[in-house]
């Protein structure tokens, strides 16, 4: 697989749908995440973010997912195998912020990680 295929497999695996930043579908509901994807040499790390997008009232469920990412990557960071390698992926500091929306039902958290690319 390649880096952006294995980036997407990543965040798809929280049971929300997950994009590409620049390809989110018009008019797709909430909740998803969108996240960067960015390649380099090797032995270089990229910051990258992702955001969680919510329709709620509450912070409660999107900061148990922020949680969840948070966990799913370690403190240690995790590695995802590529066709030419790996990505070692890793929290980014800070690692969670909430932001605000002009639309005071949307819930946002920004996920700062990043990718050190790690070639064969």
């Amino acid at each position: 697989m390649t880096s952006a295929e294995v980036l997407f497999r990543f965040w798809s695996q929280f049971g929300l749908s997950a994009y590409d930043e620049t390809s989110v579908p018009a008019q797709t509901p909430l909740p998803y995440i969108t996240y960067e994807t960015a390649d380099d040499s090797f032995g270089n790390e990229v910051a990258l973010t992702a955001s969680l997008w919510f329709r709620d009232t509450s912070w409660e469920t999107i900061t148990l997912k922020a949680n969840e990412i948070k966990e799913a990557i370690g403190r240690g960071g995790r590695m995802l195998l590529t066709d030419n390698g790996a990505l070692w992926l890793k929290r980014g500091t800070p690692f969670a912020q909430r932001m605000s929306d002009t639309d005071d039902s949307v819930r946002r958290i920004v996920i700062n990680y990043t990718v050190e690319i790690i070639e064969q």
